[in-house]
């Protein structure tokens, strides 16, 4: 019997992202579901199953906001927890992939059509080279992907979000003074994400006052593009140090093929984003600072998790059903 249907679905601890792909080819429209509680999930994805013949399904890729530990992640800014088993039992499936959510960003990078990418900083990718893809949204993730010889990728996983973060321009000094007085820590994630740029924002309009309230991240973006100078600025200081960071991140996995960033908020922002600022930060690395003037930034559109998990399936799955074990991973 053929069988042709594989699920695909990003979990990032609010929405359940979640689409249809053929083996071999790329995922369909995807919806976004409920999807913060495992109740939701739950119905979410026994939603979209319903859909799909008894005979069509072949098996499952789950992606998830935190690092897979032992078969389970979760989801590290809601506490969500999802485990092979639980997906397993949900999906009636043994043939169930779980990774995390950048690593799935990562594998789809090199599929999205080089059309559809946007300039951040330019440069010419090196052929056969890493990369990184990196996105502050929610949380800020973080994955490498190295070249395997002669053909293919191999990802790598980072939990390089919550790494330590220090400020380096003189403006950025007190924003970091205020945010580690309210949060008592400041990693990359700190800043580089939703409430970051809130927590950048309310710095500059409260000096420093861990009691103001932060505004929401989309009324900041809506006061920029009203030409309102604190949240021009507090964009322009996020954007400097997303160019810090993407420098870091270039260095630290060699990717002279490029460092990809994708997020929904970066959509938001578009054309707000400080690219003089995230180019004079992304470069700013001493001694290796010649290392990074000839290596691109690219955003990249959509969903490539999506696109990353439907690459863990090919045409010769389509030869098996759900409940038959081609393989287990347990």
């Amino acid at each position: 019997m053929t069988h042709g249907v594989a699920l695909l679905a990003d979990v990032n601890g609010r929405d359940l992202i979640v689409a249809l792909a053929r083996p071999g080819d790329g995922p369909g429209e995807h919806r976004v579901l409920p999807g913060s509680t495992p109740l939701e999930l739950e119905a979410g994805l026994k939603s979209v199953l319903a859909e799909v013949g008894p005979d069509d399904l072949v098996g499952a890729a789950i992606a998830a906001a935190g690092p897979e530990i032992d078969g389970t992640v979760i989801v590290t800014a809601t506490g969500l927890s999802l485990s092979l088993t639980w997906l397993r039992a949900v999906l009636r499936t043994p043939r169930v992939y779980l990774v995390n959510d950048f690593t799935a960003c990562a594998m789809g990078a090199p599929k999205v059509p080089e059309a559809d990418l946007t300039v951040i900083h330019p440069g010419k990718a090196a052929r056969n080279a890493a990369i990184a893809v990196l996105g502050p949204n929610l949380g800020l993730g973080v994955a490498g992907l190295a070249p395997l010889r002669g053909d293919g990728w191999l990802a790598v996983p980072s939990e390089g979000g919550h790494m330590d973060f220090c400020p380096v321009e003189a403006r950025e000094a007190p924003v970091f003074s205020a945010v580690r007085a309210r949060h008592g820590e400041v990693s990359a994630e700190r800043l580089l994400s939703k409430e970051g740029l809130s927590d950048i924002h309310c710095a500059l309009v409260g000096d420093g006052d861990p009691l103001v309230v932060p505004e929401n991240d989309n009324v900041i973006i809506e006061l920029a593009r009203a030409g309102d100078a604190k949240a021009r600025e507090a964009i322009s200081i996020f954007s400097a140090l997303l160019g810090g960071f993407a420098g870091d991140m270039a260095l630290l996995f060699a990717a002279r093929g490029g460092v990809f960033l994708n997020s929904p908020l970066l959509e938001t922002i578009d054309g707000l984003l400080d690219r003089e600022a995230f180019a004079r930060r992304y470069r700013a690395k001493g001694r290796m600072s010649y290392y990074l003037a000839e290596v691109p930034v690219f955003r990249m559109p959509g969903r490539p998790a999506l696109l990353g998990l439907s690459s863990l399936f090919t045409p010769s799955d389509m030869r098996y059903g759900a409940t038959e074990v081609k393989f287990l991973d347990c």
